[in-house]
């Protein structure tokens, strides 16, 4: 199993905001921790605002949303999209979850999304 470590003296910064679509009338802003163990830099929330007009409702269909859309190096796990398989877990909003059966609806406010704790 591959180990990982953060950088000494390690904290989470603000990452980079995308800009929010033109014509949006329902935005949702998406913050996803980022960390790339390679590049020595510290972890970072990145920002995306999606519109939940032009998205389907489930995070995990924002999910590729962005990655398809708007930031092609965000990097997660997905497989059956069915709540079936486990493959999409992540922390969503503070709780364990699966991103093909939580709806975006569900979840007030921002919606943080970051890895499963201690994986």
């Amino acid at each position: 199993m591959a180990e990982f470590k953060l950088p000494a003296n390690s904290i989470i910064k603000e990452g980079k905001t995308w800009p929010t679509p033109t014509g949006a009338s329902r935005v949702k802003n998406f913050k996803i921790y980022r960390y790339d163990p390679d590049s020595g830099q510290n972890p970072r929330w990145d920002t995306f605002p999606i519109d939940l007009d032009d998205c389907a409702p489930m995070v995990l269909d924002a999910l590729l949303k962005i990655k398809n859309e708007i930031d092609p190096t965000l990097t997660f796990r997905r497989s059956c999209r069915e709540g079936i398989c486990g493959s999409c877990a992540m922390n969503i909003g503070g709780s364990n979850t699966l991103a093909c059966i939580k709806a975006i609806e569900d979840i007030p406010g921002d919606i943080t999304i970051s890895p499963l704790p201690h994986m």
